[in-house]
């Protein structure tokens, strides 16, 4: 090979590599090239598909909870409204299958307010025919503003059953809620067997309940 050729292929590539070095070459180049595009992709979207995976699990769980929660209070109005009265052992049967059917591991976090009012006369207040108070975590619920009701639900000659849950609940600390979660339900259930359901002695009975588990509900009147 002649050595003049050599000279010439040597230039030729000398050229050709400074302009591939060029600075505008060199963008294209970049530009251009496709490779670690899926792992920079990959980096952006997963803290947002985890951070949604976690805010769900959490919802999730919140209405569950919840749903169980809205279950257990309407199974305590029923069963309360299907007895003329409900006295001692009955009170705490009726407690204490609210609590199971709610499926809640830290009980002592429910608090339940069950209340049966009765209208005397039409124009008039209505009465309270009993009360039963569980576990009063929070603070007590206020006195149910039953002067508001509809005459349909309360009147005469029917009156009606005030179930009201309170449950604090905390979330599964996934960092999407940060604090303790009130849930709160109440039902309203008319009476089966009688004009008015009375609890324990009538008027002004308040009993007081206390319920770490669902078989270790202990009522007393006070």
């Amino acid at each position: 090979m002649k050595i003049s050729s050599v000279k010439t292929r040597f230039k030729t590539n000398m050229r050709r590599s400074k302009l591939n070095l060029s600075p505008r070459n060199l963008v294209k180049r970049y530009r251009e090239n496709e490779r670690g595009i899926a792992a920079i992709e990959f980096a952006v979207i997963a803290p947002v598909m985890i951070g949604m995976y976690f805010g769900l699990a959490e919802i999730a769980s919140a209405i569950s909870v919840d749903r169980r929660i809205s279950h257990g209070t309407n199974v305590a109005g029923d069963l309360a409204t299907q007895l003329a009265e409900l006295k001692d052992g009955e009170i705490e049967e009726v407690v204490a299958a609210a609590l199971r059917v709610m499926d809640i591991a830290d009980v002592s976090n429910v608090s339940m307010d069950i209340e049966s009012f009765i209208l005397p006369e039409a124009d008039e207040d209505p009465e309270s025919r009993g009360r039963i108070r569980v576990n009063s975590v929070g603070g007590e619920f206020a006195q149910f503003d039953a002067e508001d009701l509809d005459e349909k639900l309360l009147n005469e000659s029917s009156g009606v059953v005030v179930t009201r849950v309170r449950y604090e609940y905390t979330p599964l600390q996934l960092s999407f809620f940060d604090s303790t979660i009130t849930l709160e339900e109440t039902f309203l259930l008319k009476p089966r067997r009688s004009d008015a359901v009375v609890i324990q002695n009538g008027e002004d009975s308040v009993v007081s309940c206390r319920a770490d588990h669902y078989s270790t509900v202990e009522c007393e009147e006070i």
